[in-house]
Formats: structure tokens, C-alpha cells, sequence
């Protein structure tokens, strides 16, 4: 079986993307999917070389053919019962640059449900780029409703303050449900300081 850093570090996975939620979005937002090449600004991390870090109990994590996502194959994570805290079952990852405070971060990202919380039509996830250390702030910190469908989404935020990279990550939460989600390819970016 192949791990979870194989399958990103293919370069078929690699020309799809996923960037990061934004501090208001849409939950159901999705943007028309673009190429790497085509991203705006500059990446945090290598996509080439992301090593995750599935976390948490009453999960199973594999990696799946995925018709109709760049690459075709995806991480699957499936939450055999929904947790007290959302962030009990996680994927995380570490980033390669600091980001400092004023700086925006997009992520974009692939993502479908294959089996629906009961008596929903999507199911729900949390997508995150932050500390991993107290105070355990955030610059990314949004709730997206993947469907049954293969769609891009992009959520991004902008840092109050620094966040090194050696006391940072950026992954997904899980656990707000019992369910089970695909993720296809992801970027980070950063867009550098926002006007004052």
C-alpha cells in the first residue's frame, strides 16, 4: 500500500491544488480548478514532499483510486464516530516558511464525501493553518461542506502575528461527524503583506 507522503509526492497528485480558508467563507464555496502554475503568489511548503500525520481515534486513513481529481488517487479518511472536539480526528502536516504577521494565506484543495453524515447532504470538515503550540492561534481556521461531487475549494486568512514554521501546520479536522471524505491535491500560498 502506498503512504500518505507517496501519494502527494506523485507528480501526477502535484498538479492539482488546494489552498487555504478564508476567516468568512461560504462553507459551500468552490472555485473553478486551476493548475499550479497558476497559482497567485508563492507556496509555504512543498508539495511535492508533504509528510501527513493522520491523528486520532475511531479513524481509518488509505489511500484510493479517485476518478475525475488530478492524479487520480486520493487520502481518505473515514470517521468511524463523530468526536467530543472536532480536532480529535485530524490530518496534519508541517510547512516549510515562516509566515509573518500581515501576510495572506490561501488554501486550495480538492475534496468530496463519499459516504454522507446520516440524513445530511454534505459532509463537514475543518481546514486549518496555525500553531501547534499555545495559545494555539490561527491563521486559517474555517468549516467547508464537501458534497458527493469532486469540486476545488479555497478558503484563506491573514496573520495577527508571526508564525514560525518550526511551531506551525496546517491539516484538516474530522471529527464533527461520522463520515467519510476524499482529499485530492493541496497548496498553500502566501500573497504577502495586505495593503494597511
Amino acid at each position: 500500500m502506498k503512504s500518505l507522503k507517496t501519494l502527494i509526492a506523485s507528480s501526477a497528485i502535484a498538479t492539482a491544488l488546494i489552498v487555504s480558508p478564508s476567516m468568512a467563507a461560504d462553507p459551500n464555496f468552490e472555485v473553478e480548478p486551476v493548475t499550479q502554475g497558476a497559482l497567485p503568489g508563492g507556496l509555504i511548503h512543498n508539495p511535492m514532499a508533504i509528510k501527513w500525520n493522520p491523528e486520532g481515534a475511531n479513524k481509518r486513513v488509505s489511500i484510493e483510486e479517485a476518478d475525475g481529481v488530478p492524479g487520480g488517487q486520493a487520502i481518505q479518511f473515514r470517521v468511524r464516530r463523530k468526536s467530543g472536539k472536532p480536532w480529535d480526528i485530524r490530518l496534519r502536516a508541517p510547512y516549510d516558511n515562516n509566515v509573518s504577521a500581515g501576510e495572506q494565506i490561501e488554501v486550495y484543495f480538492w475534496a468530496r464525501a463519499t459516504k454522507l453524515p446520516k440524513g445530511k447532504d454534505a459532509a463537514k470538515i475543518g481546514v486549518v493553518v496555525g500553531r501547534d503550540k499555545e495559545p494555539y492561534d490561527t491563521i486559517v481556521n474555517n468549516e467547508i461542506m464537501p458534497t458527493t461531487d469532486w469540486k476545488m475549494y479555497r478558503v484563506t486568512g491573514t496573520a495577527e502575528r508571526d508564525f514560525p514554521a518550526s511551531e506551525s501546520e496546517m491539516g484538516f479536522n474530522f471529527g464533527f461527524e461520522k463520515q467519510t471524505v476524499q482529499l485530492g491535491p493541496f497548496y498553500a500560498v502566501t500573497l504577502g503583506q495586505t495593503a494597511e
